[in-house]
């Protein structure tokens, strides 16, 4: 069974001490609507991803379903 991106996702930022304030400074949002994207309330968009990708290096797939 192949884990779901979300928690490729959370696993990373947690493997790597990337906090959700980290994440919202680098993409300019609230640390809440962080929170819902790391959450699937909400999307990450395309240049939220790259910006993230750019910064700490998370892989882009982490982002996106299959």
């Amino acid at each position: 069974m192949k884990p779901d991106n979300d928690v490729l996702l959370l696993a990373y930022f947690k493997q790597n001490h990337i906090t959700q304030k980290n994440l919202a400074d680098s993409i300019d949002r609230s640390v809440n609507t962080v929170w819902n994207k790391l959450h699937g309330r909400s999307s990450w968009s395309i240049v939220e991803v790259q910006k993230l990708h750019d910064d700490f290096g998370v892989p882009t797939q982490y982002f996106f379903h299959d």
